[in-house]
């Protein structure tokens, strides 16, 4: 090999391929007009990745918002109600594979602007459906795959294609667009439906998601940083940076621990012959069935508590902006404390908010309402930042979208059992304690569950001084 070997234990910035991009951006061969930009384009990708967050799960999360106005038109049952979120979810989850082998393919800008599209097509056929089955095609199957195209898998590709050391901070900033998102459009969802019907309400957010989706994946969220002459992180390698003199300066690095794992190219296959592959799926499983337990069904639960509507609604955009913050806290303590460690604060935080939403009957005001949804909101924004971080430490490579994907799949279940179980145990019983305390014991074993798969045990992010 004639590749300058990184100094044991870490990975450098000094590899071939990226000082042959600092070249081409010193002697101009880059013909994209971005790559004569002075700032770092990643951050660009982080802030386009945010929008197509913000626009495709603020439909998502509207849900919990729709589900009361149908229960009140059509008279269904909790469960067969929420069975259309749990679909949606399935659908989602496992089209997450295809947008993630499609992403690697044809690149994720493409993909989102197809998946805007797409979406746009499923809410407008929202707003006409008139029975059961109705909702289920249009939200839990056309919505669904729209949401998988333009959402959470394209979007952490093309940020895992420009980031490394710094890829925590940069999926928990774009993660916050999420709850940006919710924060904005869940409560204009809660008027619409009060003012104009849900069915307006639907026809709305179909020509905000087309408008929105089409121009960021098509201009924004493109290429790699060696097609514009700049390298990961916008972090140049030492062997093209002039050393400036000073004080030493703190630095990150990504320290290899586990070589011979990391080393790996890993395909689909190969990702799935391994049993860190199946326990990650276990517990996105896990944590999946947790959060849409409580999220789908938090302010039905409040209403039947006797809560305003209006503030059982706001309760799901105060969520919203409380993560904006969290999720890129989430992200900057995943690249300095660990991801296991923070993994398992965020579920410390979600099972203290389960037990003040169940208090929210036994103590009625709306500051236990406001206190459980700050706590929710921390519990909750964990696990944006967190899980393409953990699945890039342990199979990072040119696969990623795809083996991303299929873990994805799993979350998807996770969210659709989730759902639907809520509405039936309140169904067959008539409250919702049993289902609340499933959620904090499969937010448990998820967490527990980190420890074992162990990704600090193959990458981690260390600080290093250096001159």
């Amino acid at each position: 090999m004639n590749e300058r070997q990184p100094r044991r234990g870490t990975e450098r910035a000094a590899s071939p391929g990226r000082v042959r991009s600092a070249q081409a951006a010193s002697d101009g061969s880059s013909g994209d007009w971005r790559g004569r930009l002075p700032f770092f384009y990643g951050w660009l990708i982080v802030a386009g990745s945010m929008l197509a967050l913000g626009f495709t799960y603020s439909i998502m999360y509207s849900f919990s918002v729709f589900y009361v106005a149908l229960l009140e038109e059509f008279g269904w049952g909790r469960a067969e109600t929420a069975g259309i979120y749990s679909a949606f979810m399935i659908v989602t989850g496992i089209g997450a594979l295809g947008a993630g082998v499609a992403a690697d393919r044809f690149g994720p800008g493409r993909v989102i602007a197809c998946g805007g599209v797409w979406l746009a097509i499923g809410l407008f056929a929202c707003s006409r459906v008139s029975a059961l089955w109705q909702f289920y095609l249009s939200f839990g199957v056309v919505v669904a795959l729209g949401v998988s195209m333009a959402g959470w898998t394209p979007c952490v590709t093309i940020i895992n294609r420009w980031f490394s050391v710094r890829l925590g901070l940069a999926l928990g900033i774009a993660s916050a667009g999420i709850g940006v998102g919710i924060m904005a459009v869940v409560p204009a969802v809660q008027l619409m439906i009060g003012s104009l019907g849900w069915r307006t309400a639907y026809v709305a957010l179909a020509g905000f998601v087309f408008l929105g989706l089409l121009p960021v994946g098509l201009i924004v969220l493109r290429g790699r940083p060696e097609d514009l002459g700049q390298v990961p992180d916008g972090i140049e390698p030492e062997t093209v940076r002039p050393k400036r003199p000073g004080r030493p300066r703190a630095r990150r690095e990504l320290e290899i621990v586990d070589r011979a794992w990391a080393e790996r190219e890993w395909t689909l296959g190969a990702a799935a012959r391994t049993p860190r592959l199946w326990l990650l799926a276990a517990l996105k499983l896990l944590g999946g069935i947790a959060t849409q337990m409580i999220f789908v069904h938090q302010v039905v639960y409040l209403v039947d508590s006797g809560y305003d509507r209006m503030l059982a609604a706001s309760v799901v955009g105060l969520i919203g902006l409380l993560s904006v913050g969290a999720k890129v806290f989430w992200g900057w303590a995943a690249d300095n404390i660990g991801r296991e460690m923070t993994y398992t604060l965020g579920c410390a935080a979600m099972v203290v908010a389960v037990g003040l939403l169940g208090l929210t009957r036994v103590v009625p005001f709306p500051g236990m309402v406001y206190l459980y949804a700050v706590m929710f909101a921390i519990g909750y924004a964990v696990s944006a930042p967190l899980w393409p971080v953990v699945t890039a430490d342990l199979f990072a490579g040119k696969n990623f979208g795809a083996i991303y994907g299929l873990v994805t799949v799993f979350n998807g279940f996770g969210n659709a059992l989730g759902a639907w179980l809520g509405g039936y145990v309140f169904d067959v019983t008539g409250s919702y304690a049993f289902a609340f305390g499933a959620a904090v014991v499969a937010k448990a074993f998820s967490a527990g569950a980190l420890w074992i798969v162990a990704p600090g045990k193959v990458r981690r992010v260390r600080r290093a001084a250096s001159h």
